[in-house]
């Protein structure tokens, strides 16, 4: 905390981010525009006094031009930043200027804005990439609930899948570019909660459906998302599928880097693992092949990482996954089963796998709750798994703050 100059009072006030997605190296889905502005809307859990935002083209290859940047507070969604329901409006800066090129691989903040904003209200950022751009890192997901993005050219609004490979091939209906994370300085201490893992968690169907239950009943709760799609415990990325470079370093390589160096949460949610399972033979590797052995060292590892900075580890259950690409096999299963009965004997754990499990055969996913590809969730899956989320997070905080 810094002290005020007298040093008789402390300032509380600390940023949080109340808006975070992981970039990822979208580099062969990746997205051209020309003059494109990007304005997205998401709702805030979190009382607050000013506003800045981390700015990002990591895994850009060419520099990234970033102007005309605006944030605004209102209490219901607007579809400009004229329409008479935005209640405060500030421009942004980036070091005292209106607009910079960010060189590729490089993040910046912007400087912050005096804007009081209440748990509950949307805010919405407005920014443009003035010329021709070529975007090659990016977040996207596939839940609503995380935020609705909206793209102009000169023309008028133009839809995602016109300028991104990624939202036409429908791998990420919703992409977000040159933003890493919307921060908050509050004299209020959230709970915040990491989510890290893969597609499963990337998509943001659970993600997204935890952060609306958030914001439905539970203010001053946050969650930021770590998923990578294809992102596996143990291995980097080695695929000859043509999305190999989304697919991340290791987990147990990127997990302190990405979940702690700019933020502390209360709670990890560690949900990888299905990619160490399905990966191998699958466009990776034969040899990569994991034990249930390997495969539980390396969340171990996960969770040592989580306690040794002061977190609490939340491991999520492997959901099923027999039919996907055509697996079949009961070795991968039984793999599955086992690493799975580790995790149900941890202080703390999300049991996935018991939401979206079929009823008939435990070694499928429930119809019901399958994107169609057998491995995915879908919509209704995120909003099982939310709700068995909300209280082992509430019991998690209440037996932890007591202790």
């Amino acid at each position: 905390m810094q002290k005020s100059i007298n040093g008789s009072m402390q300032d509380r006030r600390r940023w949080y981010p109340v808006w975070r997605c992981h970039v990822q190296d979208y580099a062969p889905i990746g997205a051209s525009a020309s003059d494109l502005t990007q304005q997205m809307t998401f709702q805030n859990n979190l009382d607050g006094e000013s506003i800045r935002i981390r700015l990002s083209n990591l895994y850009g290859k060419e520099p990234l031009p970033i102007s005309n940047l605006q944030v605004m507070v209102s209490e219901e969604p607007v579809n400009s930043f004229t329409n008479e329901k935005a209640d405060i409006v500030r421009t942004m800066t980036i070091h005292s200027s209106p607009g910079m090129i960010l060189p590729p691989g490089e993040e910046c903040m912007t400087d912050p804005v005096l804007l009081p904003v209440k748990a509950g209200e949307l805010v919405t950022v407005k920014m443009t990439f003035p010329g021709e751009c070529h975007i090659s890192g990016c977040c996207g997901f596939h839940s609503d609930n995380i935020g609705n993005v909206m793209f102009f050219e000169k023309k008028g609004r133009v839809k995602a899948a016109k300028i991104s490979r990624a939202a036409a091939r429908n791998f990420s209906p919703h992409v977000v570019f040159g933003i890493r994370s919307i921060e908050v300085a509050s004299r209020e201490k959230p709970v915040i909660l990491a989510a890290f893992g893969d597609s499963i968690v990337q998509q943001g169907y659970w993600a997204g459906a935890l952060q609306r239950r958030f914001a439905e009943s539970m203010p001053g709760w946050l969650l930021y998302n770590e998923g990578i799609s294809g992102n596996r415990v143990l291995y980097d990325n080695h695929s000859s599928s043509n999305l190999n470079p989304i697919f991340g370093k290791a987990g147990i390589r990127r997990f302190e880097t990405d979940v702690f160096s700019s933020c502390h949460p209360d709670i990890v949610l560690i949900a990888e693992g299905v990619n160490d399972l399905v990966h191998p033979g699958n466009g990776s590797p034969i040899s990569e092949t994991v034990t249930a052995e390997e495969l539980i060292g390396g969340l171990k590892k996960l969770c040592c990482m989580t306690e040794k900075n002061g977190s609490i580890p939340l491991p999520a259950t492997i959901s099923p996954f027999l039919g996907y690409n055509e697996i079949e096999d009961g070795q991968r299963e039984e793999v599955r089963q086992q690493v799975n009965h580790w995790i149900r004997q941890m202080p703390y754990f999300l049991d996935v796998d018991a939401c979206v499990r079929s009823r008939f055969d435990a070694s499928c996913l429930d119809a019901a709750y399958d994107i169609g590809d057998h491995l995915h969730l879908n919509a209704l899956a995120g909003d099982v798994i939310s709700e068995e989320a909300v209280p082992v997070l509430k019991k998690i905080i209440e037996k932890e703050t007591a202790a």
